[in-house]
């Protein structure tokens, strides 16, 4: 039999398929995950700015009832910008019970940093990177198991597509973290 006959022959041994259908659970599941909790990140903020509509060119934003809400403050730690309603005006709303539940003023809260460069953002694709890493360690063990048997050439496959993940979400995480090109550089008092 030849190597190329070898590679690609089918059906596999029974373990090495079971291996192989491991490695493809555990990368769809890796990816899953992150798409997940993008979505849930992005319905989060959808949830926190309802009703609420941001104007980029002036950096605020204007509640239902027209109230502007200005930036209040950068947090560079949290790569957050704070943007509040004048508390006067909040208070005498109608619609406070639903809106807001302090005295202060309604807050929105809008990240700097894109999904990737968020806590919640780092956590997921050091997850990812840590499924597609036992994607990586599982074909090598059937390689080392069942190499040079029908299936062969799966294992492989199912090795290059974990490496390709590990590698291709792992860059992500070595890049220097980047801030919003439309935020502000400096901390203006509300008003101004």
């Amino acid at each position: 039999m030849d190597i190329v006959t070898l590679l690609l022959s089918l059906p596999c041994d029974l373990e090495a398929g079971f291996i192989v259908g491991y490695v493809a659970v555990v990368l769809a599941g890796a990816r899953l995950c992150e798409a997940l909790a993008k979505m849930h990140f992005a319905r989060a903020r959808r949830y926190a700015e309802r009703g609420f509509e941001y104007d980029a060119e002036e950096d605020h934003y204007r509640c239902p009832r027209g109230e502007r809400l200005s930036l209040h403050l950068i947090e560079p730690d949290n790569r957050l910008a704070v943007y509040r309603a004048p508390a006067s005006r909040c208070n005498g709303c109608p619609s406070k019970a639903a809106c807001t539940p302090h005295d202060e003023g309604r807050h929105i809260y809008r990240p700097l940093a894109a999904w990737a460069e968020t806590d919640v953002g780092r956590f997921h694709r050091r997850l990812s990177v840590l499924m597609f890493g036992v994607g990586v360690a599982l074909s090598l063990v059937g390689l080392a198991r069942w190499g040079g048997r029908p299936g062969t050439g799966l294992l492989l496959l199912a090795l290059s597509a974990s490496l390709a993940s590990v590698l291709f979400n792992g860059r992500g995480m070595l890049t220097p973290a980047r801030t919003d090109p439309d935020a502000p550089d400096d901390v203006r008092p509300d008003g101004e």
